[in-house]
């Protein structure tokens, strides 16, 4: 049965359903779910239950208030302005635009910077791309998260998401942004984003992280959350400038440790963790890290392989899963000889992958 708009629909491959809002295209339609999220879907995998349900979501009334509201925008125009220096409008169906790179921020705008201990932040989600961005911002409380406004971002627009007060500016805070990017065209495939930010952070306090910036006519603290280009920048890099960091690091574990030499062929762990591969991280941004983190585990590998080593557990981390995902990647097909699985729960959670080299 042909999906159309207001359709109750359940998905075929996970739990749950809910109301068609809009087709995006011949195979994507936008659902939103029982929870309240309006998510991108295939329309292969869904079923219809209902012709054009009129009905209230189910679940509705139970959801959870959101800690961070968003704030009336006091100049509707800053809502959907293009980013960038020259500004302008986007409007809604314009001919896409072609280019596979991905920019997307976020920006933290404060009322009034002479008075940051008592000011509220705007906060706004900023698509200096060619890409649709589909989005989720929610807020972590008791290892779960609280909705707080979900949409699609056009390209090459910023949106103001929500409004820290006073109290929420300084409070233990952690937001979370999930974003998907599509087009209405054929496009460029990214993994979707899973991004924590800390909004108790010192930084946020200091007059000094504001700096002017092509977003905004006011200064504001940007906290880039994809950069495809600064990420093809460091992937060009010469492999041996990144070894050399990572081996700076280890020189500086041998000068702290005993020196112990192990039986050949024994079991051999090697932390990703970047900062024990490096001293210096902060100012890295994510796929800067994910790069010296794969240089890491694919130069311990060889060495592992080239030693006889039986069996090796790099540990990864949970995090959002990136590392590990790109990891398994490249055993499956740079190493493809090679077995894996996760590594003992007891010992290392779900944070490690075994590799079997005999």
């Amino acid at each position: 049965m042909k999906v159309e708009v207001g359709d109750r629909v359940r998905f075929l491959n996970e739990v749950g359903g809910g109301k068609v809002l809009r087709i995006l295209d011949k195979r994507m339609v936008l659902v939103e779910t029982d929870d309240g999220f309006e998510i991108p879907v295939l329309a292969a995998e869904v079923v219809v239950i209902n012709r054009n349900a009129d009905s209230q979501i189910i679940g509705d009334d139970s959801l959870p208030m959101p800690t961070l509201p968003k704030q009336t925008d006091k100049h509707p125009k800053e809502s959907n302005q293009k980013a960038g220096s020259a500004a302008g409008i986007s409007m809604q169906g314009a001919t896409e635009r072609q280019g596979d790179d991905i920019m997307l921020l976020l920006g933290f705008v404060p009322d009034s910077l002479y008075t940051l201990a008592s000011s509220g932040l705007k906060l706004f989600l900023i698509n200096d791309s060619s890409y649709k961005i589909f989005y989720t911002l929610s807020s972590w409380n008791e290892g779960k998260l609280n909705p707080i406004i979900s949409g699609l971002l056009e390209a090459d627009t910023k949106e103001q998401v929500a409004y820290l007060v006073n109290d929420e500016a300084r409070s233990a805070k952690t937001l979370n942004l999930q974003a998907i990017y599509h087009k209405g065209m054929p496009f460029k495939a990214y993994q979707p984003e899973f991004y924590d930010v800390e909004i108790a952070s010192l930084k946020l306090q200091l007059a000094a992280s504001y700096v002017e910036n092509d977003y905004f006519d006011e200064k504001a603290c940007l906290v880039t959350i994809a950069d495809t280009q600064k990420e093809v920048l460091l992937e060009r890099m010469d492999r041996e400038s990144i070894q050399g960091i990572i081996q700076e690091k280890e020189n500086q574990h041998v000068k702290n440790k005993p020196k112990k030499s192990l039986p050949v062929n024994e079991i051999e762990e090697v932390d990703l963790h970047i900062e024990e591969l490096v001293d210096s991280w902060s100012n890295l941004s994510p796929g800067e890290i994910l790069n010296i983190q794969l240089a890491r585990f694919e130069t311990a590998l060889q060495g592992g392989i080239k030693s006889n080593t039986k069996r090796m557990v790099f540990i990864h981390g949970v995090g959002n899963g990136k590392l590990k995902y790109e990891i398994h990647k490249l055993l499956d097909t740079r190493f493809a000889g090679l077995k894996y699985q996760d590594a003992s729960f007891k010992e290392y959670g779900f944070g490690a992958t075994l590799v079997y080299l005999k």
